[in-house]
This record gives structure tokens, sequence and C-alpha cells, in this order.
């Protein structure tokens, strides 16, 4: 009986060499372009994720750096007012305009006057009332100029607040301005204790809008210490702090808990220089969150590799096995040739064909490998197409962003903001072409008897219809905005004092003859002031507001519904 041969192993046989073949191949071949691929999007991902926590940073910094700007302007003209000087330390008065105050903003804590021997005269509820502030940094400062002090826990008020419902420890931002007499003589100061609280709220607002997620915020002093934490005060919190030396432009950093953030920073730059206090505000996120769509896209890559090594593979070893025997018998006969047999023929006829038919097999499968790579390129510039697009998305963002910072967004006018820019550039065409520059203060008179009448939604229709005549007497060159409440600024250029008044005239008619439903008659003072080159303002273009809000009040002391020049 024949014994049959063991059949040899089939790993060093062609057919499951050029099954192999084909598989690792393919495998390879996509496994590069899933390395390739995946590094571009984590790229793209990453420039993109920056440049969204890069804009969060900024409208945080914009709108803290405002809000404490807005702070301090309010007290700084509630202890510079007319009214002020001649109110004295009169308690009870001090004690009505400090509780309408703080209903206007109840993000003030606190707000009193004190005498300037320290000792506090009056205060939003009483509190503190009689007690010694004289060494209290905001009440030394104060006396001299307006002042803003930094976040700091509660002292003398930490046990007659309520608690903050998060269970946090109260902390304050300070606003304080000297109050002076009809003499200029300082008699007092002019306090106010902010909850640091708001602070926590814009962030939150900020982050509604940008719908990112695992973004956190952190807020430093100018020393680089924490002084709002995305958790909270408690202990764990404080855990996780952000590197001492951060970037301006946003990229990958580790933090004190060992982990990568796509961190990014931005610096509070305040309108006002006395509210400047150096914060700086740092947006991260995390590294898997960040590129959360270039992981998914990799695996995805990844799994479309392996099913194409298995198509590749299978293809290899079914076309191996068809071919192998015509190869075999072609490899025999070049062996007799080599051992020296001439009379060896390579078979002929079918040898061809099944190379052709190998040819054919091999040109399918690199034109199979060919279309996945250009399908890969495809996706690549479809990609492509899409980040251009979210960037074009990101600049009209941006460039809306920076159209509401500087529009109110009741009345579509400039808001105090783009006023403050607007009067820097006109201050500064004086000087340089020596042309007089004109401001008009105008306030609707008994503005706040028609919100307590009518309510406030009427009040804003008076708003908008006020705003809407407003530049109908003015030429395309001067500017209107609203300064806050029922206080509005135009700014006439190239204009004196007498053609100022004119205007003023002008305007204060038209409102006078056109009522407003269904408030009827509304009417207005105007205090006009105009710069001149010969006018020194001691660099201050706020001097000439200034000027414009005391003319304002003499036109309603003198009985409102008219224009009063400085």
């Amino acid at each position: 009986m024949r014994v049959p041969l063991l059949s040899p192993s089939p790993l060093p046989s062609f057919r499951t060499r050029v099954a192999l073949g084909f598989g690792l191949l393919a495998a390879a071949m996509t496994a590069a372009l899933a390395l390739i691929a995946g590094t571009i999007i984590a790229s793209r991902l990453e420039q993109e994720q920056g440049e969204n926590l890069r804009m969060s940073a900024i409208g945080v910094a914009a709108l803290l750096a405002d809000g404490m700007a807005e702070r301090l302007h309010d007290i700084e003209l509630l202890a510079a007012a007319p009214e002020a000087a001649g109110r004295g330390l009169d308690t009870q008065r001090w004690n009505e305009v400090l509780r309408l105050l703080h209903r206007q903003n109840p993000s003030y804590a606190w707000i009193g006057v004190t005498g300037i021997d320290g000792r506090v005269r009056a205060a939003t509820g009483g509190l503190l009332v009689g007690a010694d502030v004289s060494a209290r940094d905001w009440f030394q400062r104060g006396r001299e100029a307006p002042f803003t002090g930094d976040v700091h826990p509660a002292k003398l008020l930490a046990t007659l607040l309520p608690a903050a419902r998060n269970g946090e420890p109260l902390r304050f931002v300070d606003f304080a301005a000297p109050l002076r007499d009809g003499s200029g003589r300082v008699v007092g100061v002019l306090a106010a204790h902010g909850h640091w609280s708001w602070a926590r709220g814009v962030i939150e607002h900020v982050q509604r809008d940008s719908g990112a997620r695992g973004v956190r915020v952190f807020v430093l002093d100018r020393k680089g210490n924490v002084i709002l934490h995305p958790d909270g005060d408690s202990a764990a919190a404080q855990g996780l702090q952000p590197p001492r030396t951060l970037s301006d432009r946003p990229g990958f950093t580790t933090w004190s808990d060992g982990e990568r953030y796509l961190t990014v920073k931005a610096h509070t730059i305040a309108a006002h220089p006395a509210a400047d206090l150096g914060w700086i505000v740092v947006v991260q996120q995390s590294a898997d969150a960040a590129l959360a769509g270039a992981v998914d896209a990799r695996r995805a890559l990844m799994y479309a590799g392996a099913l194409i090594a298995l198509v590749a593979a299978a293809l290899g070893w079914w076309s191996a096995g068809r071919f192998a025997r015509p190869l075999e018998q072609m490899a025999q006969a070049a062996q007799r040739i080599e051992r020296g047999d001439l009379q060896a023929e390579i078979p002929p006829g079918g040898h061809a064909r099944e190379l052709e038919q190998l040819s054919r097999s091999l040109d399918g499968m690199t034109r199979r490998l060919i279309a996945r790579e250009r399908a890969l390129e495809v996706a690549n510039r479809t990609l492509e197409s899409r980040v251009e697009e979210r960037t074009a998305e990101l600049a009209r963002a941006n460039e809306e962003l920076d159209r509401l910072a500087r529009r109110d967004a009741l009345t579509g006018l400039h808001n105090r903001r783009g006023a403050d820019e607007r009067l820097l550039d006109e201050v500064a065409r004086v000087r340089r072409h020596g042309r007089p520059l004109s401001a008009l203060v105008i306030d609707i008179d008994h503005f706040k008897r028609i919100n307590d009448t009518h309510g406030h939604e009427v009040g804003d229709v008076v708003l908008r219809q006020v705003a809407q005549r407003l530049p109908r007497a003015l030429r395309a060159t001067d500017f209107v905005a609203r300064q806050g409440g029922e206080e509005f600024l135009v700014l006439l250029p190239d204009t004196g004092a007498q053609q100022a008044q004119g205007v003023a005239e002008k305007m204060r008619r038209a409102l006078a003859l056109e009522p407003v439903e269904p408030v009827g008659t509304v009417t207005a003072s105007i205090g006009v002031a105009t710069l001149t080159p010969e006018i020194e303002i001691a660099g201050d273009p706020v001097a000439l507001l200034r000027r414009a809000d005391d003319a304002l009040y003499a036109a309603k002391r003198a009985g409102r519904n008219r224009v009063a020049v400085a």
C-alpha cells in the first residue's frame, strides 16, 4: 500500500503568500491613509476648536471688563452729579438714592455713603450705618479718586448678608469715588460692594452661546492666582490649577492634574483706567472632547481598512488557487532548463493566458485601492470645505459679535462702548485738524413717570420712537448713541456752539411736536458743550461729556424741555 505524503505547510505555499501579500498590502495602505487623514482631521479640529475657545475667552474678558467699567462709571457719575454736591451728607435723601440705585442694579450687595471721618452715614438696608470703615482700602483710596478693588472675601458684611445659594463664601469687588461739596472739598466717599457671583453668570452666558462640550473657564488676578474656579471654592476644585505660563494662542498644555487640555487665555482691557485690574481669562477643553471628531474618523477609517484587507486576502487566495498549477508547471520547466535540460519547454498558450488573467486581477485590485485612495482624498477635500465654511461662519459670528458689542439691542443705535470709541476719534480729529466738536446729551423728561404709569414695555416704545426721530435732524457725518436708560449722546463734528445749539433746538421741537402713542407728548432736556482747539481738556475726552452733562442738569433745573449750553 502506498503511503500518501503529508501535505506541506500552507505558510510557504504560493497561494498563502499571495493571499497574505494582498491582505497585508491593502491593510498597510489603508492604515497609512487612515493615519494621514486622521492627522489632518486632528490638526483641523485643533485649529477650529482652538479658535472657538479663543473667541470664548475674548468674549468673557470683554464682558467682564465692560461690566467693571460700567459699575465704576455709575458710582463715579452719581458721586460727581451736581445733585450730590447739593445733597451733602443728608442721610434721609441718600438712603432713598441708594435704595433706587440698588433696585436698578441688584448685583450690588451693599452701597453706602461715609463721612470724611470714615463712619457710614447711609447704606442700603441700613447695613453698617455708624460703623467705622476708615481702615478699609476702598475708603482710603476712594477719598482721592475713583477706585476699584480686586476680588476679596466679605468681612463686616459676612454675617449681615444672606449666604450664597451654592454655599460659596461671599466675595465682593469694591467701587468707590469721592464726594465733594459745592466748593470742591471732599466730604465723604460713595462706595459699593458688587457680588463676585456676577462674573460666574457672565461665563455661563458665554458658554451657553458657544455650545462647546467640556469647556471650562477660569479667571485669574494680575498675579496669576485663581479668583474664579469653574467648580467653585471646594478643596477638590482647587487641586486643578492653570499652568503658570500660558499663551494667547490656542494650544495643548499640561495642567496640574497631569492631563493635557486645549488652552488659551485673554486679558481684560477695561474702558475705565481705574477699573482695569489686569484679570486673565483662561479657557480649557480636554483633549478627548476637543479631538473627539478625529478619533471617530480614524476609527471609521481603520474599520474600512480591515474590511478592505479581508476582501483583498480572499481575492488573492482565490486567484492563487486558480493559477497555482500552471505556474508550478512553468517553475518545473524553468528548473529543468536550469539543470541543462534544454528540451524542456515552457507550457505555451494557457501559461500566457493565466499571466494575463493574473495581471488583470492585480490591475483590478490596484484600481480598487486607487479608488479607495481617491475616495479618501474626496473625503479630505470635503472636510477642508467644511472647515472653510465653519471658518467663514466663525468670521461672520465675530463680525456680528463686534457689531452687537457696539450696538444697543433695544434702539439699534450705538451703545456706550461705541460712543466712547467715536468720542476718542473725534477729539483726536479736533487736535489734528483744528475743527470744533460739539456734543449733545439728551435726556427724556419724566421718563420714570412714563415707566411707572404705562409700564416698561411702553417705556421701551418711547425709547425706540425717540431713537428713530433723533437722526432726522442730523447729517450723515453726525453720530448718535444711547448712553443708557433714557439718555442719548449726539456728536457733531465740525460744528460750533451756536450751530450745535440750533441743532439741539430743532431736535427738541421735533420731539415735542410729534406725540408718541399711548403716552402723548414726550419732551427732552438737552445739554450742549463744544470743544475747540483753544479749550484745554487735559487730554481727557470725558471732560467734554462732563460739561455737556452739567449743561443738561442746568436745563432740567430750569424746568426741562429746553436746551442749555455749557
